[in-house]
């Protein structure tokens, strides 16, 4: 009889299927790959990255909403409750206008003209010089700057601004004058110039951001993106309200458009701020800047071939380092101009009156004896 052999019990092991990935393609399949991938995480890391975007664009939306808010709040003087009274307002065709007369009344007065965002107080420094020489000066406000009325429909061509400066000569009753433009203010000196020649005595013309084209007819150019943008409604308004009119940027807006940032003090800051508390500063900035980014065609003083037959006394001034107004324009505009006669500031930028006051006002000292010699008389 055969011993009974030693069986071992079968049992029956579960063996789980191994999970892989087919490539229908047909090429060798890959590994398996584990329920707990990296892919969790990633989605994860995308989802915290979300909402830290949304909370940062929140935040940004409060940030920009509350600064409209403070301009709102803030601008709401009255222009009279806020001028200085060195300075009177009169009354003129195109709208009250703020201005600052001094010196003798005998005199043939020295009109100044501001850049922008500026007003007359702006060339304080310029008119104690000018008086100081016994001549008379009146520096004007051209909105919607300043002090001067505004204009409820946005009328701030050249034309429209060479209305209010005739407007305020008569209201003075002055007949001549020796006409000064700094930057975006040389333009409407210009077209003053150019359609009251009667009126002038002589031009100097400062930094002049004329925007001249090439020879020729100007060209007619599309809406661009900047021009919609400020169609929109209220976004250009919040936009300017956190950058132009916000007080807290006035310094450093200042001190970007000089060559010598030293110039650009707290003092001529606080000066730039006082108008800007008046009542719908930031509406009304906007509404300029409509204007302002498109080509003024109709102006005569777009005209390059108008310069070759200016028969007008003209002096430039001009900083050699300008970033904004480039010496190639002054260059270009005295050669443009028969007769005139050009200072070139060396390490000056595009506000020679604040960034270099000794030289600025030797060159203009130099002009006037040369257009008006002597202290000129009224006829």
């Amino acid at each position: 009889m055969r011993p009974a052999r030693n069986l071992k019990p079968l049992v029956r092991t579960e063996q789980r299927p191994r999970r892989v990935l087919v490539d229908l393609s047909g090429a060798e399949p890959s590994r398996a790959v584990s329920s707990d991938g990296g892919g969790t995480r990633v989605g994860s890391i995308g989802r915290r990255c979300g909402r830290a975007a949304l909370l940062l664009f929140g935040l940004l939306i409060l940030m920009l909403g509350g600064l409209r808010i403070a301009a709102l709040l803030r601008e709401s003087a009255t222009p009279e409750a806020i001028a200085p009274s060195a300075g009177r307002f009169v009354a003129t065709s195109g709208g009250q206008m703020f201005l600052q007369d001094q010196g003798p009344r005998d005199r043939v007065p020295i009109v100044l003209l501001h850049g922008t965002a500026a007003w007359s107080e702006f060339w304080r420094g310029t008119i104690d010089h000018l008086l100081s020489k016994g001549h008379r000066v009146v520096a004007l406000d051209l909105p919607p700057f300043g002090f001067s009325e505004r204009s409820p429909t946005g009328a701030y061509t050249r034309a429209d601004q060479a209305k209010r400066i005739i407007g305020a000569l008569d209201a003075l009753n002055i007949r001549r004058a020796v006409f000064v433009g700094h930057s975006f203010g040389a333009g409407a000196t210009v077209e003053t110039v150019m359609r009251h020649s009667e009126r002038v005595a002589g031009l100097v013309l400062v930094a002049a951001a004329l925007g001249l084209p090439a020879d020729g007819p100007i060209p007619e150019t599309p809406p661009g993106a900047a021009d919609m943008f400020l169609r929109l409604p209220i976004l250009p308004e919040v936009v300017v309200s956190a950058t132009l009119t916000n007080p807290l940027l006035t310094q450093r807006l200042l001190a970007m458009m000089v060559e010598r940032k030293e110039a650009a003090t707290s003092e001529l800051a606080e000066i730039l701020r006082r108008p800007m508390t008046r009542q719908n500063t930031t509406r009304n900035f906007v509404s300029w800047l409509r204007g302002f980014i498109s080509p003024d065609i109709a102006a005569i003083s777009m005209s390059p071939s108008n310069y070759k037959s200016l028969a007008v006394p003209t002096g430039i001034v001009w900083g050699e380092r300008d970033s904004l107004t480039p010496l190639s324009q002054g260059q270009r505009l005295a050669s443009l101009i028969a007769g005139s006669e050009m200072a070139v500031l060396p390490g000056v930028g595009h506000i020679p009156q604040i960034e270099d006051p000794v030289a600025f006002r030797a060159a203009l000292d130099r002009m006037l004896s040369k257009l008006a010699p002597g202290v000129l008389r009224q006829d």
